[in-house]
């Protein structure tokens, strides 16, 4: 029988409950808040569950490991080199972000144009303003920098708003839903050029950080509105701060940062062309429910020797 153990605090009853009558005799799946209370148990892991954290400490407690199943997408957090020395194989949960992820990026481009944040302003000093000016999704151009599952998403639901749909990634394929795509340097700034509205959705690693730097915020219309949904580090705060003040940059909506929680000294807080959250961007009820859709035949694969789902390169760190 597989030992699978979850070190985290994510209530998983649902993962407990629902596992197929397939794997009810195969597998024993257990969770523990943290590997201190998980004891002895670590010993006998085969398969460890954690919510993208790994403490180097925790390597020498699971000498039988061979799987590492994050149950988030980014993996910016965990030791891959030292994983993969060990022959540990790790995957994420890359697509189970996918719906509600593009639902932020629509919700917030569309906030912009109806300028919904004004509007809820006027409401609350009782003011009735109708030369509030409203824009539309219809007939702009959208530019997509990451194109995996939730890109992709992205694309097709604004397709629906009969947007143009630019899409950037490392090969530069051509996708679904996606009217043309770019790659490289002059593929990333012809994207910046041409979009009016750019969401961000990439991986964490040594070749997207500031990926979006001063450069690259010049090259953007100034009427155009960003959306950051990847990690703070991709995109340079003190530069994306100067151009949305200088007015080089008509908006922002930002769900990470540099440093999270965000300071309360951040000029951000105080900025009206920004809108900022939590990083709740991903956040859902159905988000353990969907991950069971990833790690379920996740489970049969790893029985049968078959190659993983979402399988992390060490190398390129996603």
């Amino acid at each position: 029988m597989l030992n699978i153990t979850a070190l985290t605090k994510m209530d998983l009853t649902y993962l407990q409950d629902h596992l197929p009558e397939d794997l009810k005799d195969a597998v024993s799946l257990a969770r523990f808040p943290t590997a201190e209370e998980a004891g002895d148990r670590l010993a006998s892991t085969d398969i460890l569950l954690t919510s993208g954290m790994f403490q180097d400490d925790w390597l020498p407690l699971l000498p039988k490991l061979r799987w590492f199943q994050s149950l988030s997408a980014g993996v910016d957090k965990l030791p891959l080199k030292k994983l993969d020395e060990r022959g540990i194989r790790v995957t994420n949960m890359s697509g189970v972000h996918s719906i509600q992820m593009s639902e932020y990026a629509l919700s917030v481009m569309l906030d912009f144009v109806r300028r919904s944040h004004t509007l809820m302003k006027s409401q609350s000093r009782k003011e009735w303003n109708h030369r509030i000016r409203t824009a539309e999704l219809h007939g702009q151009t959208l530019g997509l920098i990451g194109t995996g599952a939730i890109g992709s998403e992205v694309a097709r639901k604004a397709k629906a708003f009969d947007m143009k749909v630019i899409g950037y990634s490392r090969s530069g394929r051509d996708r679904e839903h996606f009217d043309d795509m770019r790659k490289g340097k002059s593929g990333l700034h012809s994207l910046l050029r041409e979009s009016d509205f750019v969401v961000v959705i990439v991986p964490a690693t040594p070749e997207t950080e500031n990926l979006i730097g001063a450069e690259e915020l010049a090259l953007m219309k100034p009427s155009a509105f960003l959306v950051n949904m990847a990690r703070g580090s991709v995109i340079d705060e003190t530069a994306l701060i100067e151009a949305l003040r200088n007015g080089n940059l008509a908006g922002a909506a930002l769900d990470v940062f540099r440093e999270e929680p965000l300071p309360a000294d951040s000029p951000l807080w105080g900025m009206e062309q920004a809108a900022l959250t939590p990083h709740i961007a991903g956040n859902t009820p159905k988000y353990v429910e969907r991950c069971a859709e990833i790690l379920f035949p996740n489970i049969r694969r790893f029985i049968e020797n078959k190659p993983l789902i979402n399988r992390i390169d060490p190398e390129h760190g996603y």
